[in-house]
């Protein structure tokens, strides 16, 4: 079934976002418009869902009838599944079913994984759905992680996360590394505690597999602190002096703040607008902490050679 509806009023902020606008590659947008919401195709699918940390899920979702899809990992779209004790606000406006946008970690034509957190009552919908549970979904907004990269003016991309925001840095991850021409790549994911964090193993296959093409090292807030607490702590990222300061893009993803900081202390450090894309998941009202963004700028600057 294929029918057509309006997404509300849900706000995303992307940029250029597993088992970019140019201009500081920075979109701050709502999934609406002047005349009102989008409109987006309703594709049915099945749910099957994999709890994979403490408080996180992969959502499976499996196309129901004939449709091909056409999604990459950092696609941002519309996600219902009916809420039949009304627990959410959008239901009553959208026949019964909550709704939300989420970011796409894995794609196939037939099939999607989404990682969420678990927080609220939408959340704890899709949680304990039993496997074959009927969702809808559709649209397509924001640019994928990978296309965000220009690939052949950079060596090394970077990827920060926090939470679920690894889920698509991973997807994005796997397919760059089938790509020969694509350049190497760092992931450096954060979590409150070791619990939290999510494939750990697979990441470590990923490493082993591809010595020269990929590296990872996860971040333990609880135990280690914030990875821009200090430049002592930033130094997880250093990979040598090897790289000048326009040869690196940064994909920073998940709480706003951590984002904000990381983006404003790049450009601080003379990261270039391009090098730089971005997707902020929540905490949008945090305000940067001004320490963490000299840490990142006094560090990167230190770390790289100024290309000139």
């Amino acid at each position: 079934m294929q029918l057509i509806f309006a997404l509300p009023l849900l706000f995303v902020v992307p940029c250029t976002a597993f088992s970019p606008s140019r201009n500081f590659a920075i979109r701050k947008t709502k999934l609406f418009s002047g005349e009102g919401p989008p409109k987006y195709d309703k594709v049915d699918g099945l749910l099957r869902v994999e709890p994979v940390g403490e408080g996180s899920v992969m959502l499976h979702i499996d196309v129901a009838g004939d449709a091909k899809l056409e999604y990459l990992p950092g696609h941002v779209f519309a996600l219902e599944i009916e809420d039949k004790e009304g627990a959410s606000k959008e239901a009553a406006a959208n026949e019964g079913w909550a709704r939300g946008p989420y970011t796409i970690s894995r794609a196939t034509d037939t099939s999607l994984d989404v990682l969420i957190r678990v927080v609220g009552k939408k959340s704890n919908i899709f949680a304990s759905s039993p496997a074959g549970t009927p969702v809808r979904f559709g649209g397509k907004f924001h640019v994928p992680i990978l296309d965000g990269i220009k690939k052949d003016e950079v060596q090394r991309a970077v990827f920060i996360s926090t939470g679920v925001g690894v889920g698509p840095c991973v997807g994005a991850i796997e397919l760059a590394l089938k790509d020969p021409a694509f350049p190497r790549i760092e992931l450096y994911p954060s979590y409150r505690t070791a619990e939290e964090s999510v494939y750990g193993s697979y990441l470590d296959g990923l490493a082993k597999t591809n010595p020269d093409k990929f590296k990872w090292k996860p971040i333990i807030t609880s135990v280690s602190g914030r990875i821009s607490s200090s430049e002592e702590a930033l130094r997880v990222t250093n990979t040598g002096c090897e790289f000048g300061i326009e040869d690196t893009h940064y994909h920073l993803i998940g709480n706003a703040q951590l984002v904000v900081e990381w983006k404003e202390g790049l450009k601080k450090a003379g990261v270039p607008d391009d090098r730089i894309t971005i997707e902020q998941y929540f905490n949008h009202k945090a305000e940067p902490d001004s320490e963490a963004v000299e840490n990142i700028a006094s560090f990167i600057s230190s770390s790289c050679e100024v290309a000139t």
